[in-house]
C-alpha cells in the first residue's frame, strides 16, 4: 500500500506508520525507540524509514541523535484531527451523523405534539442515516485495511 503526500511524494506503509507514530509521540525519539513504539522488526528498518522523511523533509535529527517531526503534512485520504489521523470518508460520516441528530432534533417535537411531518422530510432522514452509516462503514474499512497492511 502506498501513502502519498503530495503529487510526486509517496510512502509506503512502513514509513507511513513510522511517520504517524512520531507525530503522536510529538518528541524527539530514537530509532530503538521508534522501532518498539512504531512494532517494527527492527531498529535498521527503523532507521532506514527515518532516512527517507529526512529525505522528504518531513523529519529533522536533533543534536542528541534523535529524530523529530519537523511539520505535520496532509495526507491524501486523510484529515489530521489533533494528534490522530483519520480517514476523510469518516469525517464525512460524522458529518451525516450530526446532520441526522439535527434532523432528529427537529422531527421528536413534531412527533410528540402529534403535527403531521412531510414524507419528503421521512425521505430525507432516510438518505442521511444511509449516508452516513456508508461513510462510517467505508472509514471504519478503510482504517481497518491500512492497519492490517502495515
Amino acid at each position: 500500500m502506498v501513502f502519498g503526500l503530495g503529487p510526486d511524494e509517496e510512502l509506503n506503509a512502513t514509513t507511513f506508520q513510522t511517520y504517524v507514530y512520531l507525530v503522536k509521540v510529538g518528541k524527539p525519539v530514537g530509532p530503538r525507540d521508534l522501532m518498539r513504539g512504531a512494532n517494527l522488526s527492527s531498529p535498521s528498518v527503523a532507521y532506514r524509514n527515518l532516512q527517507k522523511l529526512m529525505d522528504l523533509g518531513l523529519v529533522v535529527k536533533d543534536a542528541y541523535g534523535n529524530y523529530v517531526v519537523k511539520e505535520k503534512m496532509g495526507m491524501k485520504g486523510y484529515v489530521w484531527v489533533g494528534k490522530t489521523l483519520m480517514p476523510s470518508f469518516a469525517i464525512f460520516g460524522f458529518i451525516f451523523l450530526g446532520v441526522l441528530i439535527a434532523e432528529i432534533a427537529i422531527l421528536v417535537p413534531h412527533l410528540l405534539v402529534g403535527a403531521s411531518v412531510q414524507e419528503s422530510f421521512w425521505l430525507l432522514t432516510v438518505v442521511t442515516v444511509v449516508s452516513a452509516l456508508i461513510f462510517l462503514f467505508e472509514g471504519l474499512q478503510f482504517r481497518r485495511k491500512n492497519k492490517n497492511k502495515s
